[in-house]
């Protein structure tokens, strides 16, 4: 059997593969190695969504949505797409998946390669798996089991391995569903789950069917039991009784010829009527008694109303009067608070200007102290001749800093330019010495290229002899141990010995041969690595030399040119600020202490331009005109104390008249307060009295419908109660004995309904129990053939299992596997010697996913085609691995031409050992003709970055 054979697929914009990435698949065994999230899975998930139209395991229950497989990392606009070349039943085609408009479409080619019309989903597996359900099956049925065979049968995952090993209980039913993939009768099993459905189902309308039939049963007895033990009455006389009740209380009467069902309907329409009534009656029988007892209340709510609402004018118009004068009062008192607040802001104001510029006048005086000329100062000097002295006082603090921070940097110039001359010289001198040791651009550039040249010969020899010693080592060291190699049974029986050397000592004699060139071949590699080295480290050295030489020369050219640009500007910084002096250093200390006594002369003034403008009180001005330098304090003192008196006196009033307004305003608070108590209390008790008056009305208007009210109205309203209370007991009478009558008659109806209505539903009873029969029959016989089919499938595959398992392992404990039972053949049992032992129990963990790989290498020999195993030795110890291998090459050599597998993996080392294993095979026969027996893709990247694939074996290919 030959199933769907994958020769080349190309995967584009699907989940983490974003680019179109190539993968062939034209060799036997094919390995994909990739680091971990570089898209081992997804490739394999793309082939699984090619060949069933979606994937498992991105599955939402029982809901696949096509936006799962879009790349989350591309700005493309691309739709995921994978494309094929297949063999299927020995033809090649052509197969491509693609998703547009939010779907799946499938399309095949033939030999020409032109895609033809969209297959449907169902179609198309039925294609690729016509034996995973039956022909005439119903396509909601036949999907299903198409894909799941497929996806079993072509595709083993981690979690797929660990399933059908699992012993446990609660995953038996992913168990069977799995082996019932693998094994390809699903269908038989479905249609077992099928049938027990159909039994659940309709065993509940059954259960629900049974209790309702036993309900109305029950019901039969009871009214039976009911009518023999009820007196004897008739329809006839009830409608008298409901005539003569409708003719009291006024209401149309119904037909005494209609239909028995009105009768009821009369009677109770008789009993809402009279308990409405009745409920009328109470409500106006209470209000009549309250009215009595609350008679004499009227006239004195009345009376206490009037004299209430005559006295409300008077207080209204007291309190409007008392608003008037408060709010007078208050705005006084505002105005009295305000100027008040005023004044004192206005005395805070004279004191800090009095602080502020006392400070400054002392900074002042000490800068003059420490002028040149201060000497020459008598005290007397005018503010216009203080100008004179210090010119740089018109100008701004901030433009007298600039000037300061000028002269402190020229200071810092002059101390560094004795030390800058002497520099400058010195290095004059280095630099004609340098200059005689610079290499030519032209010589530096032969040297750099010289260098560069040596170095990368020296990489290529270090790179040669670490290639050679690493694989000679290990061909030393393996070559030893096969020496050794011993054989209980001789030579040629050993698969290692035998195989390409035909005897054990042929293959030591080639080995010996070899070792004995090894250390010769090493010393040679190693002895030109060294020359190669030193040669490029004697070029290197001259280049860096002559290159610092070049630096040396720079650096100092760089140096000479900065120290004659800062005593060029120096220069230009004291002509600028006027220094002529040869002492430059004592001409500058000179100029920062004019300079400092001219900052402190401008903040003085400044700040008396600042305060002058909003200090209130007298005209004499803060240092006026007549102001000396002696005086400066006097003149600022004096005005500002005069100032104050002023504002002293007036605050002093302003409180006194605040005083007086608050006391009257407060007064007035009082009054209002006593006076607008009067009118509430005078409202509320007007209120209180208005809603007691209307309760009163309200209690009469119920009792006397709206009449006046009047002792003679009063009167009717009792004797209407008493006429009233006598009608409505005649008629709850009338109406009892309706009812009992109409009772009776309405059990009998019912009791015939219920037997007209229970023999249709025991009929159908008996159907339901009949289907259910039926239906457990088929489960049965279903059932049945699973278990014999399977049987036999497992018998078939335990030939294969067992010779793959036991060449898988070096550590053989195991005789050989049964696999099944006929009651249980998902139950399994190994030999060991004369123990029998439970693989799901006494296997390791890797014994078992050992002996679930066998199980589906030796599915996928029998049916043939594409195989996908994701990661499926990363539970294997290094012996069996070996094994496995040794399983891969000869399933290679043996199906070659029926199957090929798709391998992934993480491990460089089993990439490594399988190009070994296959190095010295020649090529084989295949679909697409003699080809490598192995090939190996790397893959390398991630979603984010983009994936790439290439091909790093065969060597060149």
């Amino acid at each position: 059997m030959t199933g769907v054979r994958i020769s080349k697929m190309s995967v584009e914009a699907f989940r983490g593969i974003g680019t179109r990435t190539e993968f062939d698949f034209t060799s036997p065994l094919t390995l994909v190695f990739a680091a971990n999230g570089t898209g081992k899975t997804t490739m394999c998930e793309a082939a699984e969504w090619l060949l069933t139209g979606q994937v498992e395991r991105l599955r939402d229950k029982s809901h696949f949505d096509q936006a799962v497989l879009l790349p989350k990392f591309s700005h493309s606009e691309r739709a995921p797409v994978v494309d094929a070349q297949i063999h299927l039943s020995g033809t090649a085609q052509r197969l491509q998946r693609i998703v547009a408009q939010g779907a799946t479409q499938a399309r095949m080619a033939g030999a020409d390669g032109a895609l033809g019309a969209v297959i449907g989903l169902n179609d198309m597996l039925s294609r690729l798996a016509p034996a995973a359900a039956a022909a005439e099956s119903h396509h909601l049925r036949a999907i299903p089991l198409r894909q799941g065979w497929l996806r079993g049968t072509r595709f083993l995952s981690a979690e797929a391995l660990a399933t059908l090993v699992d012993s446990d209980d609660g995953t038996v039913e992913r168990r069977k569903d799995v082996f019932a993939d693998l094994l390809g009768i699903r269908h038989l099993l479905e249609a077992e789950k099928l049938a027990e459905r159909y039994v659940a189902e309709i065993g509940s309308r059954e259960r629900l069917l049974a209790q309702t039939v036993s309900g109305r049963e029950e019901e039969i007895v009871r009214l039976t039991v009911e009518l023999e033990s009820a007196p004897p009455t008739s329809i006839s006389s009830a409608a008298v009784e409901v005539a003569a009740a409708e003719h009291r209380l006024g209401l149309s009467a119904g037909s005494e010829d209609g239909p028995q069902a009105s009768l009821g309907a009369r009677i109770e329409a008789l009993d809402v009527e009279r308990h409405r009534r009745q409920h009328n009656l109470v409500m106006r029988r209470d209000a009549i008694d309250a009215s009595v007892v609350r008679w004499p209340e009227r006239a004195q709510l009345v009376t206490a109303i009037a004299a209430l609402d005559a006295e409300h004018p008077t207080l209204a118009d007291k309190v409007a009067e008392i608003v008037l004068e408060g709010q007078k009062a208050g705005a006084a008192v505002a105005a009295a608070s305000t100027r008040c607040d005023t004044l004192k802001e206005q005395r805070r104001a004279l004191e800090a200007a009095r602080t502020g510029l006392t400070q400054l006048v002392r900074p002042f005086y000490s800068a003059l102290s420490n002028m040149a000329s201060a000497a020459n100062l008598t005290g007397d000097e005018t503010l216009d001749e203080l100008f004179q002295i210090l010119p740089q006082a018109k100008q701004s603090a901030n433009s007298i800093g600039a000037l300061r921070a000028e002269v402190a940097a020229a200071i810092t110039e002059v101390r560094a330019g004795n030390d800058a001359d002497h520099r400058i010289a010195l290095l004059r001198e280095q630099l004609i010495d340098a200059a005689t040791k610079v290499m030519p651009e032209e010589i530096l550039a032969n040297l750099r290229v010289e260098a560069d040249r040596l170095e990368a010969e020296a990489l290529r020899a270090d790179q040669l002899h670490n290639a050679t010693a690493g694989p000679l080592a290990r061909l030393q060291t393996a070559g030893r141990e096969l020496l050794g190699h011993q054989h209980a049974n001789g030579a040629s029986e050993c698969p290692l010995c035998s195989h390409d050397w035909k005897s054990a000592d042929s293959l030591r004699e080639a080995i010996a041969a070899t070792l004995a060139v090894v250390p010769e071949v090493e010393k040679l590699a190693q002895q030109a690595a060294a020359t190669a080295s030193e040669a490029a480290r004697l070029a290197r050295t001259r280049l860096e030399e002559a290159q610092r030489q070049s630096a040396q020369y720079k650096r100092l050219r760089a140096e000479l040119d900065s120290l004659e640009l800062a005593a060029d500007a120096s220069a230009r910084r004291l002509a600028r600020l006027g220094i002529s002096d040869p002492d430059h250093i004592t001409g500058l200390k000179a100029l920062d202490n004019s300079l400092i006594a001219a900052a402190s002369l401008s903040l003085l003034l400044a700040e008396r331009d600042r305060v002058s403008t909003t200090l209130p009180g007298s005209d004499v001005p803060l240092l006026g005109e007549g102001t000396t330098l002696r005086t400066l304090e006097a003149n600022i003192e004096g005005p500002i104390h005069a100032r104050e008196a002023a504002v002293r006196d007036e605050l002093a009033s302003a409180e006194i008249m605040l005083a007086e307004h608050t006391l009257l305003r407060d007064g007035l608070r009082k009054d209002h307060a006593v006076a607008s108590e009067a009118v509430r209390a005078n409202r509320d008790e007007q209120a209180r009295l208005l809603q007691e008056l209307e309760k009163l009305r309200q209690v009469w208007r119920v009792a006397a419908l709206g009449a006046d009210w009047s002792a003679e109205n009063l009167a009717m309203c009792r004797d209407w109660v008493r006429s009233e209370q006598a009608l409505l007991e005649d008629i709850a009478s009338r109406t009892v004995a309706a009812q009992t009558a109409w009772n009776t008659e309405a059990r009998r109806m019912r009791l015939e309904t219920l037997r007209r209505e229970v023999a249709p539903l025991r009929n159908r009873l008996a159907y339901l129990a009949d289907r259910i029969n039926a239906a457990r029959q088929a489960s049965t016989r279903f059932h049945d053939s699973y278990v014999q089919v399977s049987g036999r499938q497992i018998e078939d595959l335990g030939r294969v299992v067992n010779p793959l398992f036991a060449r898988m392992h070096a550590n053989r404990v195991f005789d050989r596997i049964q696999l099944g039972q006929v009651e249980n053949p998902l139950r399994w049992l190994a030999d060991a010697g004369s123990q029998e032992m439970d693989p799901g129990k006494d296997f390791s963990q890797g014994q078992r996913q050992d002996l679930a790989l066998a199980l589906f290498l030796a599915r996928a020999r029998s049916l043939g085609g594409t195989f996908f195993l994701d990661e499926p030795v990363t539970h294997l110890d290094d012996l069996n691995r070996v094994g496995l291998l040794d399983i891969f090459r000869a399933t290679v050599l043996e199906s070659s031409r029926s199957l090929n597998l798709v391998i992934t993996t993480a491990s460089k080392p089993l990439a490594r050992h399988l190009i070994e294993k296959f190095g010295r095979l020649a090529p084989v026969e295949t679909t697409e003709g003699r080809v490598a027996p192995l090939r190996v893709i790397e893959l390398d990247g991630n979603g984010r970055t983009g994936i790439t694939s290439k091909s790093v074996y065969p060597f060149g290919g």
